[in-house]
């Protein structure tokens, strides 16, 4: 019975992000304590304690860090679920600071030096976060970066992450900024 309730969570998701769910199902099918482990990521995910823009630049950085295409195009439905702008989620995932406004452009700096372990540019950045978010933000930030890294690495470790796509914004096909 609970790996039927899963399974009926996993599809409503398959079928609201239009999105390969087979890596979940197999967690299912090893052990349904894995998936109930897999799934305790979302709350990770969830906490959003600044703008929502920001989370969506940070959560892209992370992504697409990892990922292809798919997991990616996940979180740019999110984005636009959310009201992020079609022209903020384009400039994140392209690399056009002066078009993404304030919030996104401090997360996608932030993420993306913080993913690279550059301290020197991460830790001005840290500091400016906190000024504008204060410490929740900041670990709104940092929980937003490590989760979306998870989704694509479970993906590819388990054998499925095969299949590259191009991302959509509104339709619109876009070349994301290689990480």
């Amino acid at each position: 019975m609970l790996k039927s309730l899963m399974h009926a969570i996993v599809g409503r998701f398959q079928k609201r992000y239009d999105y390969d769910v087979s890596y979940m199902r197999a967690l299912i099918a090893a052990d349904p304590a894995a998936f109930l482990a897999f799934s305790k990521v979302q709350g990770l995910g969830g906490y959003a304690k600044a703008p929502k823009a920001a989370i969506i630049a940070a959560k892209l950085v992370a992504t697409l860090a990892e990922d292809c295409g798919p997991c990616t195009q996940i979180v740019i439905r999110m984005g636009e679920e959310q009201g992020v702008p079609a022209s903020v989620l384009k400039a994140v995932l392209t690399g056009d600071e002066a078009a993404m406004g304030a919030d996104a452009a401090l997360a996608w700096k932030f993420a993306r030096a913080s993913l690279a372990r550059d301290m020197e540019a991460a830790d001005p950045l840290r500091e400016e976060v906190v000024a504008r978010w204060g410490e929740k933000g900041l670990a709104t930030l940092a929980l937003a970066i490590a989760s979306s890294r998870v989704y694509p690495t479970v993906k590819y470790a388990l054998g499925y992450g095969k299949t590259c796509s191009r991302v959509q914004v509104k339709g619109e096909g876009v070349s994301p900024l290689a990480a």
